[in-house]
């Protein structure tokens, strides 16, 4: 099936730029403060809104979208993922992703002050934590070798490793709306924010062709990659994964704490995404050993920082 791709730039990105990676961090760190607070807007909005609905069962029905504060937090998360979609178009997710961790702590934060849900000693090391992790992967980072052009993305897309990896997590992401959802959910975060992060894993690298392919229509106008269908295709396939995300996300914020949900959810998210870019993008070239440790601890500090957030 032919992708009408055949003029396509090969490089619609400059990831090794210095003022490329300045604007992709700066991004990044934007859209994990505005992220973060939604989550404790949307929160309060979820609480005041089972107040009202006493007869409705937690995590059922959608009384929330009457909630003023729901719809500001949901405003802001929309924001912060813009924000995101602009750094993924800078940065690969190596960088950009760990740099949510963020969010974390401003949500814990927040949580704190605002929902009253208390953040302990140990909650506001894991805070810690989460920041000296993501900037320990974030330095020692590799170069990128992300697909920069719509032609690259389908031919790394139509491997039969990523096929494989990718059809494993759909019979993952299907077991669990279906199955899993219904017998687990009320009983553990992990079955929602699952479904969230593994779908959220392939939005994020479609993110970084679709933000690439933009900045190159912005900046060569004469070649516009949005005369090419492919790009809607995908476009379509992150508005429908993003529905679907923010559905089983307010679902596990619905029956969970903050404080629970988002340190679980940004390690699932951010663990889910690396390995689906490792697989995809082959972005994991690090030039030394010395690199290459240093950005397993960083990671594996995040991981690690669960247990005391």
């Amino acid at each position: 099936m032919s992708t009408n791709t055949t003029s396509t730039p090969p490089h619609l990105s400059q990831h090794e730029s210095p003022l490329y990676r300045l604007v992709g961090i700066t991004l990044a760190l934007t859209s994990a403060v505005f992220i973060g607070a939604s989550f404790i807007l949307k929160k309060k909005g979820l609480l005041d809104s089972n107040a009202l609905h006493t007869a409705t069962k937690r995590g059922d029905g959608h009384a929330y979208l009457k909630s003023t504060l729901w719809w500001t937090g949901m405003t802001m998360m929309l924001v912060g993922e813009l924000c995101n979609v602009g750094a993924y178009a800078f940065q690969p997710a190596i960088i950009v992703t760990p740099l949510g961790a963020i969010s974390v702590v401003i949500s814990a934060v927040m949580s704190d002050i605002f929902l009253k849900e208390k953040l302990s000693k140990y909650g506001k090391i894991g805070c810690a934590l989460c920041v000296f992790g993501a900037t320990l992967l974030v330095v020692n980072s590799p170069d990128s070798a992300m697909a920069g052009s719509l032609e690259a993305f389908w031919k790394s897309a139509l491997t039969w490793s990523f096929i494989l990896y990718a059809s494993l997590n759909a019979i993952v992401i299907t077991f669990m709306i279906f199955f899993g959802a219904k017998r687990w959910g009320d009983q553990s975060p992990l079955v929602f924010i699952t479904i969230c992060s593994l779908l959220g894993s392939f939005v994020v690298v479609v993110l970084q062709v679709v933000g690439a392919a933009v900045v190159y229509s912005v900046t060569n106008p004469a070649d516009t990659q949005f005369k090419y269908w492919s790009l809607y295709v995908l476009i379509a396939f992150v508005c429908a994964c993003g529905v679907t995300q923010i559905n089983y996300l307010n679902k596990a914020l619905n029956l969970f704490s903050t404080a629970v949900v988002t340190p679980i959810y940004f390690v699932c998210f951010t663990t889910s995404t690396l390995i689906c870019s490792a697989v995809l993008f082959k972005e994991f070239n690090f030039p030394s050993t010395i690199q290459l440790v240093s950005a397993l601890v960083g990671f594996l500090v995040i991981v690690s920082s669960i247990n005391s957030t």
